[in-house]
């Protein structure tokens, strides 16, 4: 599929590589979140020496460095990658070639996976350091520092600790895709398709390119998230392997949460897990961007946390795929694909549909016809009247003192009367003195009832045509 999105991440690039001088960038975020890709496409028609680190050691990152740097001729033209080349006999040698090429001429120096060259030489940060306060001023160079490892960039990279602090002159945290950047990726698929698709894969770049159009939704679900042998069915177990020491209790919070538990008393008794440990093993899911805190947007009681899952794919894998594993390794995953649809997705998807409103809301856009967001989330607690759980799907604080109560309905009929009647029933429990704005969305439309209603009420009917995802 052709590069799409990150239009604000290129800008960004562009700008600094245009400014001129010497710029340092971090880019980080979760792996196959698609940093490597951004990089090669603003790197694309520029002088660029690219090193990608190596999980090996110390000499073997010197070898791959020094046959990177190898690639591109003083004069900014790339060498064959067969050509011999010698080794540079330090990092501090290696790095000082580099900023030397860079005098004359605007390099892009990328290091991708920048954690794994750092813990191999554990001088390699102050070396670097060392050599960009001895040449910054008088270089042309553009280096890119990207690493997948959040906490280890943050920290070690960006944090004032780190030998390099003061040393970037941006950082780029790239984030999953909104549903409408998913739409660019997935555009001529019908709404409902790509709403559903990023329900199970959420907003990974190469996660969403494994939809194939040409397929029904079912077939999709069979073939590439199924099947033994597709990549989506052995990500989420390679992921946690891979960033994880201990992926089997990973593995066990992950599921009691995807089982419907949300609190971290629940989620440690469930998972066989001391309680007292739990919170570090959370914080843990965060930082890969696995599990998130909800918290009530408008509520006076900040302790209502509960904790969910936020990769639609992982979610999606420990709720059918688990369940359904005898069937799936015996081959019936046409079988298993069509009970999925059937019984499960709508509901599977709601949830998500909810979070596509939201995201809407902020990114709509016909902005002028509303006012700016400052918060949004969802909200739940208890109804007064009827001493129940109540909730709303959408909160919104505004900037103009407006509060946007909304109800998302993911079903196949249009939505009626009852629905709207509900929605002001619940707003009228979180009014806090602020102005109300009520929205209603909806899959399937509304009947004339409930638009006649919703005229009279100033509430704002959403279709998810009016969402033009498609």
């Amino acid at each position: 599929m052709a590069f799409v999105g990150r239009d604000q991440e290129l800008s960004t690039l562009n700008g600094l590589y245009n400014c001129g001088g010497f710029q340092m960038v971090v880019i980080y975020g979760r792996r196959r979140v698609g940093k490597t890709a951004l990089i090669s496409h603003f790197a694309e028609g520029k002088p660029t020496i690219f090193f990608s680190a190596r999980e090996s050691t110390s000499k073997e990152n010197l070898v791959a460095l020094s046959q990177a740097i190898a690639s591109l001729q003083p004069g900014g033209t790339p060498v064959a990658r067969d050509t011999p080349s010698p080794v540079f006999a330090s990092f501090e040698q290696a790095f000082a070639a580099v900023l030397s090429l860079a005098r004359k001429q605007r390099i892009v120096f990328v290091i991708d996976e920048y954690p794994y060259l750092a813990q191999s030489d554990r001088s390699v940060s102050s070396i670097l350091q060392h050599c960009i306060d001895a040449e910054k001023d008088r270089s042309q160079l553009f280096i890119v520092l990207c690493g997948s490892s959040m906490s280890f960039m943050e920290h070690q990279v960006l944090g004032y600790t780190s030998p390099l602090y003061g040393r970037r002159t941006a950082q780029i945290k790239v984030q999953p895709f909104s549903i409408m950047q998913a739409a660019q990726l997935l555009q001529g698929s019908s709404a409902e398709d790509i709403v559903t698709w990023y329900g199970i894969t959420g907003g990974i770049p190469l996660y969403l390119s494994q939809w194939n159009s040409s397929m029904s939704m079912q077939q999709n679900i069979a073939r590439n998230v199924l099947r033994t042998d597709s990549f989506l069915y052995g990500e989420p177990d390679a992921f946690l392997q891979q960033e994880l020491r201990e992926p089997s209790k990973y593995n066990a919070i992950i599921q009691a949460i995807a089982n419907g538990e949300g609190k971290l008393s629940n989620i440690a008794d469930v998972a066989g897990i001391e309680r007292t440990m739990m919170a570090n093993y959370l914080k843990g899911l965060e930082e890969l961007g696995i599990v998130r805190q909800e918290k009530p947007i408008v509520d006076a009681n900040r302790k209502k946390t509960r904790y969910v899952l936020a990769d639609n794919l992982f979610r999606f894998w420990y709720r059918f795929v688990l369940r359904y594993l005898t069937p799936i390794e015996a081959g019936r995953t046409e079988e298993v694909a069509q009970l999925i649809v059937r019984n499960h997705l709508p509901t599977f998807t709601g949830p998500v549909f909810e979070e596509v409103c939201r995201q809407w809301l902020v990114y709509r856009p016909n902005r002028a016809e509303w006012p700016l967001i400052l918060g949004i989330g969802r909200w739940w607690g208890t109804d007064p009247r009827m001493k129940e759980q109540a909730e709303l799907d959408v909160v919104a604080l505004c900037d103009d003192d407006t509060m946007i109560c909304g109800e998302c309905k993911w079903q196949a009929g249009p939505v009626g009367t009852d629905v709207l009647h509900k929605l002001s029933y619940r707003a009228n429990i979180v009014r806090d003195g602020r102005k109300q704005q009520l929205v209603l969305f909806s899959k399937s439309g509304f009947t004339a009832e409930c638009r006649t209603e919703a005229k009279q009420q100033g509430c704002t009917l959403v279709s998810m045509d009016d969402m033009g995802l498609a």
